[in-house]
């Protein structure tokens, strides 16, 4: 029977330990010990502590990008495919926690990181919308002006002030935002057809905020 575990496998357990915890309640060697592995298996990985926040950053940030493009790469409707595209960025963000975004918001190549990984995301969205204007289905806004509007948003909204004050956690708050913009997105002969719903939040996101809220709607294809 296999012991040991991969390298894959181990980066998995310490990512998620991280995005769970974050690190300023953590030491390299309290990682370790939660970890059962050595300080020096860490240290292959990264220099410090905060390295490693920002390589399991990067990682999930990544992988979001990438299930983004597949989600809405699946559905030929471009309502369809800018609902599903969003939803990642909704979903993506469940397993987050507090501590870990305040922890990398601390330091400016964590908020550097958070902010690339927001950018591509809105280019994203860009080039659904152009698809969308030029069919029919949203309106004609300019796309880049509705762009910077939820990249804006974005990058506000994730600030830990804001969700505190706001009894949200970050996932909520996106959920919120998205369908804001949506709605003023669709073309009306769309709007007409009626709202779909985002994926019901899981429970641990329903505990993470501090109010419960029902699920907000995104418009229906």
């Amino acid at each position: 029977m296999r012991t040991t575990r991969t390298g894959e496998e181990f980066a998995t357990q310490l990512f998620e330990l991280l995005k769970a915890e974050g690190i300023s309640a953590l030491s390299v060697a309290q990682m370790a010990t939660r970890l059962r592995c050595s300080r020096r298996r860490l240290y292959e990985l990264a220099p410090s502590k905060e390295a490693l926040l920002h390589l399991a950053a990067r990682a999930h940030f990544d992988q979001m990008l990438r299930e983004g493009f597949e989600a809405a790469a699946r559905e030929p409707d471009p309502a369809r495919a800018i609902a599903a595209y969003l939803r990642v960025g909704v979903t993506s963000t469940v397993t987050l926690s507090p501590a870990f975004l305040r922890d990398l918001e601390s330091s400016s190549e964590g908020r550097e990181i958070f902010d690339r990984y927001q950018i591509a995301r809105a280019e994203g969205v860009r080039r659904i919308l152009e698809d969308g204007i030029r069919r029919g289905v949203f309106t004609a806004h300019n796309q880049f002006v509705a762009t910077e509007v939820l990249l804006g948003a974005s990058l506000r909204l994730r600030r830990s002030a804001f969700l505190a004050e706001a009894g949200l956690t970050i996932s909520q708050a996106f959920e919120e935002a998205y369908a804001l913009i949506l709605g003023g997105l669709l073309a009306p002969s769309r709007r007409r057809k009626g709202p779909a719903t985002l994926a019901p939040r899981s429970e641990g996101s329903r505990r993470q905020g501090n109010t419960e809220q029902s699920p907000r709607k995104l418009p229906k294809s």
